[in-house]
């Protein structure tokens, strides 16, 4: 279930990393009510992991393999992780709520009460913004730097992440 839910979440945010209801030219409406859909999706299965995490800790432990460094990079970087991204969600969860327009999630689910103001809504997307983007790059460190230990260090950190469906495309 771990695995599943690491893949869909990522899956998800590189989603709201490739599209971007502001610039949805044909339909921003529709944009920013799937941005919202999306959202609300992300935000049920960060708060399993989050759940999951309070219970559990770290699922994952540093590999034999690792220096000194990744020992101690590994435990910072994927708190940091448990971390960013409920901080990501909220704020995006924050902007809905002051937005002073309607937004119904994938056309659908009522999101706010439409009762915001403009000023509260631009400051509170800032913040989504910046958050977004700052796990973006702890994201990209995250796997930059299991990349380096299945191919460098050859410890199958890949193997231990990805489904044994997927086990059979990945180089040894």
């Amino acid at each position: 279930m771990i695995k599943w839910l690491h893949w869909l979440s990522a899956a998800l945010i590189f989603y709201f990393f490739l599209v971007e209801p502001d610039e949805s030219r044909t339909d921003p409406g529709g944009a920013l009510s799937t941005h919202a859909g999306m959202g609300t999706l992300l935000a049920v299965v960060v708060l399993v992991w989050v759940v999951i995490y309070a219970r559990n800790g770290l699922t994952g432990r540093p590999g034999p393999k690792l220096p000194a460094w990744g020992k101690k990079a590994h435990p910072l970087m994927h708190n940091t992780l448990y971390v960013g991204t409920p901080v990501m969600v909220l704020s995006g969860a924050l902007t809905g709520l002051l937005a002073p327009f309607g937004i119904r999630a994938f056309g659908i689910v009522p999101i706010n009460p439409a009762a915001g103001s403009k000023g509260l809504h631009g400051f509170a997307e800032e913040v989504h913004e910046i958050a977004f983007d700052a796990l973006i790059i702890l994201i990209v460190v995250h796997a930059v730097f299991h990349l380096w230990r299945h191919f460098l260090l050859k410890d199958n950190a890949l193997r231990i992440m990805a489904p044994k469906a997927l086990h059979k495309y990945l180089l040894p």
